[in-house]
């Protein structure tokens, strides 16, 4: 984060919270600098045989029928060590290249024949390497951002890596490939085709990576979630690959073993807790734990591992999911990479005998509920906050016309592929269809209509209502049509860390055709700018009051506090009222459908409208009216660092 963002941050803070804050952080500082003088000479890797006995396979033989297509592409660009991550396009990442850059930014730095490391490491590196016998192996960048080319020094301490501190570069990008979410394909274009080349290019990428990574040095030991995914994935391709009844020679399942604990402890070691900000980050640490301990035979370590993962998962999935079964980040693409954590967490815990209460089944059943909702005709879900593309495993990868990932597809929780890895039956439970609440009896100081006359009235018969008040969102939807409003809290117990100004914002697809939708999120720290842009409330539809905005946006890129303090009066009958106090007065939307029209009513002061008080009335007919009359014109982002105009 930039200075200057650390400093508005810490102006808005009391004092003493500031000050207690910057404490931390220099303590943080100075522990990562004084540890990392004294690894340098210290072997950081577990001894190939301290984990006991070999990995425990825990999947059975897998149906090929329902392993995707898709796979047997994106398996062939994994072999070519060609990646398509967080809006790089495809790119070939190895040792020696150079990449386009990001925007106006471009970095260029020389790699090494092979990643420098501390000479505590420099042995064990070398041997993990020559566990590589093919001679032609091109051995991958790990520590490169593939868009603006900068590259992190493996020789930094994981968690005194900088990131956010130049322009034009993304942490995630390398993080992203380290997850290895792209491992279990080689395992499943095997089970499908038996191609040997699959299982020899899971080796050493394993290899290649273990190498490359010391355990706890570098810019990929940076991030607990980021190693507990990497865990989990490498993990779950070995298991894939040994349900096929493929082997692999002892110096490798050793070695494998070996990873598995070190992800453990670092993870155990560096859990993202925090006693009322917690979220995804460390539901990824405890998911990916589970993995790992489920894998890892009995054992001192384990065992304790295994018990704790199941109470943190317990207490979190009832924490983190709301009541209605949304989850409390206030972010619909968040939504499904929690539910995927919580529930392969839970699905890794129950073959070995865990037991959990009816309420997190129950709450696990509304959760994938509830992603069915959002998700729209044309089969996508509605963006609401943010959407880093984030996920847990891609088992069943849905792909668009150029190849590319269709981020916003959440067809695949607990169904197909993913419901056969998972083993988990869940209860069908549904929503609440509306909410009554009293209308103030305030008259309107001011207001504007909005009506939206759709080309074929029919397009709004028999539209159920789905309600989901805890997370704040209400929807009107059948086969044809969706429409949206979001009105509610802004996630992260307050913190708003993935919220964006969305308050009262409206969300109209008729017949496949988008009339108003969220832009979502583009980029985070490469280009804050940016990152505010899609925050913005002009970014989004709704009520404006010229450019002011209902919540400050230089607090930082991961904050937004609520001083709008949204709240839904009444939903249902095709009707639906809600408000907010964001720009220092109360601000009335009221959204009512009917005779083949979407009526939206802002108004200020009052819900109450009088012809005296009504200012502005507006009739649109297409997306590009309403496009233009709200100044709706920045280009559509379906996952992170992409937009449709790109």
């Amino acid at each position: 984060m930039s200075l200057g963002h650390l400093i508005r941050a810490a102006l808005s803070l009391p004092p003493r919270v500031a000050l207690a804050k910057a404490a931390r952080l220099a303590k943080k500082a100075l522990h990562a600098q004084v540890t990392g003088r004294i690894m340098r000479r210290r072997c950081s890797y577990p001894d190939p045989g301290e984990a006991g006995d070999r990995l425990v396979p825990r999947l059975a033989a897998l149906d090929q029928s329902l392993i995707p297509p898709a796979i047997a592409r994106l398996a062939g660009c994994t072999r070519r060590h060609e990646f398509d991550l967080l809006g790089s396009g495809p790119v070939v990442v190895e040792r020696g290249r150079s990449y386009a850059g990001f925007g106006p930014w471009r970095y260029e730095s020389q790699p090494g024949t092979a990643p420098q490391c501390w000479p505590g490491n420099a042995a064990r590196a070398a041997a993990l390497r020559a566990m590589i016998d093919d001679p032609h192996w091109r051995a991958i960048d790990w520590h490169v951002d593939f868009r603006s080319g900068y590259r992190w020094s493996p020789l930094v301490l994981g968690p005194a890596t900088p990131y956010a501190h130049k322009p034009g570069v993304d942490v995630k990008l390398p993080w992203e490939l380290a997850r290895m979410q792209h491992l279990p394909w080689l395992a499943l274009d095997f089970i499908r085709g038996g191609d040997a080349a699959n299982r020899r290019e899971f080796r050493h990428q394993v290899l290649d990576f273990l190498a490359a990574n010391p355990p706890g040095w570098g810019v990929n030991w940076a991030c607990a979630m980021d190693v507990s995914i990497r865990a989990a994935n490498i993990l779950l391709a070995w298991d894939l690959f040994r349900a096929a009844g493929v082997p692999f020679d002892e110096a490798f399942e050793a070695e494998l073993a070996a990873m598995a604990l070190a992800h453990g402890r670092f993870v155990m070691e560096h859990l993202e807790w925090s006693p009322k900000h917690r979220g995804n980050h460390y539901l990824a640490d405890i998911a990916g734990l589970a993995v790992i301990a489920a894998a890892l035979p009995p054992g001192a370590e384990s065992d304790p591992w295994r018990v704790f993962a199941a109470q943190e998962l317990e207490a979190e999935i009832l924490r983190q999911f709301l009541p209605d079964g949304g989850n409390f980040e206030a972010s619909t693409a968040y939504h499904r990479l929690s539910t995927e954590l919580a529930l392969f967490g839970v699905a890794a815990l129950r073959r070995l005998g865990a037991d959990f209460s009816p309420p997190v089944f129950e709450r696990l059943g509304r959760a994938i509920a509830f992603a069915r909702a959002v998700t729209k005709p044309s089969g996508e879900i509605v963006q609401i906050g943010d959407n880093d593309s984030g996920r847990f495993f891609k088992l069943s990868p849905r792909l668009d016309e150029q190849g590319r990932e269709r981020v916003l597809d959440v067809s695949h929780l607990a169904s197909g592929l993913d419901a056969a890895v998972l083993g988990l039956t869940l209860p069908e439970l549904p929503p609440a269809t509306r909410l009554d609440g009293d209308e103030p009896p305030d008259t309107a100081r001011t207001a504007t209509r909005l009506e939206i006359a759709l080309a074929d009235p029919t397009a709004l018969e028999g539209l159920a209502t789905l309600c989901y008040p805890d997370f704040g969102l209400f929807i009107w939807k059948n086969a044809r049509s969706f429409i949206s409003v979001r009105c509610g809290p802004i996630g992260g117990n307050g913190l708003g860390a993935h919220a964006h100004n969305d308050q009262l914002a409206v969300e109209m697809e008729i017949d496949g055709v988008a009339f108003a939708r969220d832009p979502g999120t583009f980029v985070y720290t490469p280009d804050l700018a940016a990152r505010n842009r899609y925050r913005s409330a002009l970014a989004h539809f709704v009520p404006r009051q010229g450019h002011a905005e209902p919540a400050r946006l230089d607090l930082g890129p991961f904050r937004l506090e609520d001083r709008a303090g949204a709240r839904a009066v009444r939903f249902g009958d095709g009707e639906f009222l809600g408000c907010h106090q964001g720009f220092g007065e109360m601000v009335w939307r009221r959204v009512r459908l009917g005779e083949g029209r979407i009526i939206v009513e802002d108004s200020w002061g009052g819900p109450r409208i009088t012809d005296a008080t009504m200012l502005e009335r507006h009739l649109v007919e297409t997306p590009e009216q309403l496009a233009a009359l709200w100044g709706l014109d920045l280009a559509f982002s379906p996952a992170y660092g992409r937009t449709e105009d790109a």
